[in-house]
């Protein structure tokens, strides 16, 4: 006969410790998670697909093109248009659709701040948000519109202000 304290253990392990042994697990497997790597462990993947005009174009125009522009071509990048950007900069092309890995504009926003090809060059980096906005996007094909609405807005300089 088994003693009365042991069933009171097994009936507490079947209910309790078993199901959140499981529930640990999971977890710890990353079940439930869509199996989905990330290139850092705080870059969470955006939902749905990226849409160049509301998430990417505000990043590249904020950050990217007060360097990369008509006026300023640093490192032979201009990313005012679709056409000039897949022209890419000194080095080749910076955006390969369908590989982030491959493409320096991504990857370069990935370096350490103390490295000195890490963009952005000037100004805060960019948040973990907007690097995998910018992996996801060039994975997807790096769909980038013609027209206005695939067009950086010019930079004003000193001299424009005046």
């Amino acid at each position: 006969m088994i003693p009365h304290s042991l069933c009171q253990f097994s009936s507490f392990r079947k209910f309790f410790l078993v199901p959140g042994l499981l529930v640990s697990l999971i977890a710890l497997s990353g079940c439930g998670g869509g199996g989905e790597e990330t290139s850092s462990a705080t870059e969470k993947k955006p939902e749905g697909t990226i849409d160049f005009v509301t998430q990417v174009k505000p990043i590249l125009q904020s950050e990217c093109v007060r360097c990369h522009h008509d006026g300023a071509i640093m490192g032979g990048l201009n990313l005012m248009t679709r056409a000039s950007a897949m022209k890419g900069g000194n080095k080749g092309p910076v955006i390969v659709p369908g590989d982030p890995e491959k493409s320096s504009l991504y990857r370069v926003t990935q370096l350490p701040e103390d490295q000195d090809h890490a963009m952005p060059a000037t100004g805060a980096k960019l948040t973990d948000e907007d690097k995998a906005i910018l992996r996801q996007w060039i994975q997807e094909g790096a769909g980038w519109p013609e027209g206005e609405a695939g067009t950086m807005q010019p930079i004003k300089t000193e001299t424009d202000k005046v």
